[in-house]
């Protein structure tokens, strides 16, 4: 007798489905839980190096910050024959970073027409020790000419006639 697939009734001896399923447990796991590491430390990679670019931007705006404040130390109105002390605008620039940026370190030179800050400092980084680095050495500089006034005459006051002064001591 034949049953309706044409195989005879007491046939070969057929395997249950549920042993077949039992081969295959577990095997979507290992999977999941290697795609989710990956993840993970996709996300730590692109958040450290988001802190990491931030750091840079808060170290630029602090120095931007602190020639601000050294060229505004420059009186414009003074005349270019009392001249300025070097001591003026670098003062001003280190009160601006010891309120507002006390892990930063810079050097102000103060030139015949520009005053310049080279401003660094380790900031932490978010997941940093992850990657092995827990702070980055970050290291800007900033340039900045003092604002300079045309006399009724229509030459240039202050720093026009001290161009040819040494470097770092009169603008």
């Amino acid at each position: 007798m034949r049953n309706v697939l044409g195989t005879p009734a007491d046939g070969p001896a057929r395997v249950p489905i549920a042993s077949c399923v039992d081969d295959d447990r577990g095997s979507v796991t290992p999977l999941v839980i290697g795609m989710l590491i990956c993840l993970l430390l996709l996300t730590a990679g692109v958040t450290a190096a988001g802190s990491a670019f931030l750091a840079g931007q808060r170290l630029q705006r602090l120095c931007d910050g602190a020639v601000a404040a050294a060229v505004g130390a420059v009186d414009p109105r003074r005349a270019s024959s009392a001249g300025v002390t070097v001591g003026d605008p670098i003062a001003a620039a280190n009160q601006y970073l010891r309120l507002r940026g006390p892990d930063v370190g810079a050097v102000v030179n103060v030139g015949a027409t520009t005053i310049s800050a080279r401003c660094s400092n380790d900031a932490p980084i978010t997941f940093g020790v992850l990657f092995g680095y827990p702070t980055l050495a970050r290291t800007v500089t900033s340039t900045s000419e003092p604002i300079r006034n045309e006399n009724a005459l229509g030459s240039l006051d202050a720093a026009e006639s001290d161009a040819n002064g040494p470097e770092g001591s009169s603008i």
